[in-house]
C-alpha cells in the first residue's frame, strides 16, 4: 500500500507537469508563435462591457475611465452596482454624466456576482458580453482578439482572456505571477488542445448572448460563476477558447489570509461544479468532457492522498509501534530524491510558462522564476488545504444557497490602482521593487530567498551525483557497477519509461483529437441571436420594460422571489427628486 501511495503521489504531479507544458507548447507553436498584431475584423459587431461591482470605491473611477478608452470601435459600457454600501453608486452616478457610453444598473441589496451579470445582459442591446471585475485593468486592444473568435465561428460561446499580475511589490505576489503563467495559463492552452476548458476566467471573458440565453444565464446558487457557466456552456455543445493576447491586468491578493479565502471559494466552486454535473458530465454523449472532470476528481484524490501521508507520519511518531501497521509507516516528510525531482520539474514548468507569456510584459519574465522556489512549499499546501476543506463544505451548502454573495478578498497595495494605472504607462525601471518595498520587509524577502535557494541547491546535490554515477556507470560499467548499482539503475529506467509511457499516450490523445474534430468544417453558418421575445419569455417583462431596461441610463432593480427582475419605480422617482433638490 505504502508503494502505492507513493507512485500516485510522485508521479502524478510530475506527469501532469509534463503534460501541462507540452500541450501548452504545441499550443504556442500552432497559435501563437509570431501572432502579436491585433487582427483586422471584417467588421466590428457592438460589445457591452459588463463592470460588476460592490464597495468598489477605491477602483471604480479608474476602472470606468480606463475602459473607456478602449481602442475598440464599437462598446458600450454597463456597471451593475450590487448593492454597494459604500459611496460606489454616487460615483457611478457621476461617472455616468461625464462618459457617454456608460450605463448604470443599481440592485437595491447584494445579489451576488451572478444576479448582478444577469441584470446586466438585460441592459444590454449588443449580441456580445464582455465582462470584467471592477478592480481589473482591461488591455485595450483585448477585445479585437477575443471578437474574432466569435466571428471565425458560430459555435463559440466565449473567449477567455490572460490574467497578468500588476501589483508585484510583495513575495506572494510575485509568487503569482509565476503561477499565472506556468499553472493557469499553461492549463488553458493544453485544455484548448483537447477541447475543453475546465473554466473561463472570471475575471476577463467575453460571451456570445445567444449562448448565455441557451443555458439559462448564470447560476446563482454557486459560488464561482465562471466554472458554473463554462460547464453549462460546453455541455450545451458550446465552445470555449482560450486567448493568450487578449491581457487583462488584475491585483492578486498579498496576505495568506485573503489568499486562503480566494483559493477556497475557487475549490468550493469545483467541487460545487463537479457535484452538480456530476451524473451529466461522465454520459457518452458528454465525452470530450471526460478528461476535464477525470483530471479534477484526480487531483482531488492527490489532495486527500497527501493529507493522508501526513496523518501517517504523525501516526508513526505519536503511537505506540505495536498500534500502527507496518504498511502505513511514514518516516519522514523531507524531501528525498523524489521530493528534489519534482521541485526541479516545477522550476522547469515555471522557466517554460515564463518564457511563453514573457511575450506580453515589458520585459522578460523570467527574473521572476527567482521567486518561484516557495510554490511548491506555500502554493501546494494551500491548494491542498483547501480541497480538502471545500469538498465537505461544498457537499455540506449545495442546493442550499440561493444567492451566493461575493466577498472579494482583501488585497493591500503599496500604491493606489490610480497609481499601478500610471504605471502601465511607463517603462518599468529596474529599481521600481526597491523603492516601494519598505527596507525590513525587502531584505526579510531577500535573506528568506537566499536560505530557500540555498537549501534547494544541498538537496539537489545528490540528484546531480545521481546523474553524474549514471554517466560513469554507463562508461565504466564494469569497474563501478555492483549487484546494488544494477538495481538502482533498473529502478531509474523503470520510472523512465512510465514517463515516457504516460507522455506518448497525452501525445496520441492531442493527435487523434486533432484528427478526429480538427477537420470538421464546423466554422461556418449563422450563429443564433436572441429575440426580445425570448427575453420577455425569461423575464417575464413587458415590451416597454425591456426597452426602458436598454435605452435608459441609470436603472434600479431588484429580484421577486421567483428571481424574475423588477424595475424599481419608485426608487427612480425619489431618486430624481433628491438630484432635482441638489440641483
Amino acid at each position: 500500500m505504502d508503494f502505492i501511495f507513493f507512485v500516485f503521489i510522485f508521479f502524478y504531479p510530475l506527469f501532469m507537469a509534463v503534460y501541462w507544458m507540452t500541450g501548452a507548447l504545441i499550443f504556442f507553436n500552432r497559435r501563437e508563435r509570431n501572432r502579436t498584431k491585433p487582427p483586422e475584423l471584417d467588421y466590428y459587431p457592438h460589445v457591452s462591457i459588463l463592470v460588476p461591482c460592490h464597495n468598489e470605491e477605491s477602483c471604480i473611477q479608474d476602472a470606468i475611465q480606463q475602459l473607456a478608452e478602449n481602442n475598440y470601435p464599437s462598446f458600450d459600457i454597463i456597471a451593475v452596482n450590487d448593492g454597494s454600501t459604500d459611496n460606489t453608486g454616487q460615483m457611478l452616478h457621476e461617472l455616468s454624466r461625464e462618459i457617454g457610453c456608460l450605463k448604470v444598473v443599481t440592485l437595491t441589496r447584494n445579489y451576488g456576482k451572478a444576479m448582478a451579470l444577469n441584470a446586466g445582459v438585460l441592459a444590454s442591446t449588443a449580441d456580445y458580453i464582455m465582462c470584467i471585475d471592477a478592480d481589473a485593468l482591461l488591455d485595450k486592444n483585448a477585445l479585437f482578439w477575443m471578437i474574432k473568435h466569435f466571428l471565425d465561428s458560430p459555435r463559440v460561446a466565449a473567449v477567455t482572456g490572460n490574467p497578468r499580475v500588476i501589483n508585484k511589490t510583495s513575495l506572494l505576489a510575485r509568487i503569482q505571477i509565476g503561477e499565472f503563467s506556468a499553472i493557469v495559463g499553461m492549463v488553458k492552452r493544453t485544455q484548448r488542445n483537447i477541447g475543453r476548458l475546465f473554466t473561463v476566467s472570471g475575471v476577463n471573458a467575453c460571451f456570445r448572448k445567444s449562448a448565455l440565453h441557451d443555458v439559462g444565464y448564470w447560476s446563482s446558487e454557486t459560488v464561482t460563476e465562471d466554472i458554473d457557466i463554462s460547464w453549462k456552456l460546453q455541455l450545451r455543445y458550446w465552445d470555449i477558447r482560450y486567448e493568450p493576447r487578449a491581457l487583462t491586468w488584475i491585483l492578486v491578493p498579498e496576505t495568506v489570509k485573503s489568499l486562503w479565502k480566494q483559493r477556497l471559494r475557487w475549490a468550493q466552486g469545483g467541487v460545487e461544479a463537479a457535484i452538480k454535473f456530476g451524473k451529466e458530465i461522465f454520459q457518452w454523449k458528454n465525452r470530450r468532457m471526460w478528461l476535464v472532470g477525470l483530471e479534477y476528481w484526480v487531483s482531488v484524490m492527490w489532495c486527500y492522498s497527501v493529507a493522508f501521508t501526513v496523518l501517517c507520519w504523525a501516526a508513526t511518531h505519536t503511537l505506540p509501534a505495536d498500534y500502527w501497521p507496518d504498511a502505513l509507516v511514514v518516516e519522514t516528510l523531507i524531501p528525498q530524491w523524489t521530493g528534489v525531482a519534482l521541485a526541479l520539474v516545477c522550476l522547469t514548468q515555471f522557466a517554460v510558462g515564463l518564457l511563453l507569456d514573457s511575450l506580453y510584459e515589458r520585459r522578460g519574465l523570467f527574473r521572476y522564476l527567482f521567486w518561484a522556489i516557495w510554490y511548491p512549499a506555500i502554493y501546494w499546501t494551500i491548494s491542498a488545504a483547501t480541497t480538502i476543506v471545500a469538498v465537505p463544505r461544498g457537499l455540506a451548502k449545495l442546493g442550499k444557497t440561493r444567492h451566493a454573495v461575493w466577498v472579494s478578498p482583501g488585497r493591500k497595495l503599496l500604491y493606489s490602482p490610480l497609481r499601478l494605472r500610471e504605471a502601465r504607462k511607463k517603462p518599468e525601471k529596474r529599481d521600481m521593487f526597491w523603492r516601494l518595498v519598505p527596507q525590513t520587509q525587502k531584505y526579510a524577502e531577500l535573506v528568506i530567498m537566499f536560505v530557500s535557494w540555498s537549501l534547494w541547491v544541498y538537496l539537489v546535490m545528490p540528484l546531480i551525483s545521481l546523474l553524474v554515477w549514471i554517466a560513469a556507470s554507463y562508461l565504466f560499467k564494469k569497474e563501478m557497477l555492483s549487484p546494488g548499482g544494477l538495481e538502482t539503475l533498473q529502478n531509474i529506467a523503470h520510472y523512465g519509461t512510465l514517463i515516457l509511457v504516460m507522455w506518448a499516450m497525452m501525445a496520441v490523445w492531442i493527435v487523434w483529437n486533432q484528427k478526429r474534430y480538427g477537420r470538421r468544417n464546423r466554422r461556418h453558418g449563422k450563429a443564433p441571436v436572441v429575440t426580445n421575445e425570448q427575453i420577455r419569455e425569461r423575464t417575464q417583462l413587458s415590451n416597454e420594460e425591456v426597452d426602458y431596461l436598454r435605452n435608459t441610463k441609470e436603472v434600479y432593480l431588484h429580484y421577486d422571489e421567483e428571481d424574475y427582475p423588477v424595475i424599481d419605480q419608485n426608487v427612480e422617482s425619489l431618486d430624481r427628486h433628491i438630484k432635482v433638490a441638489a440641483v
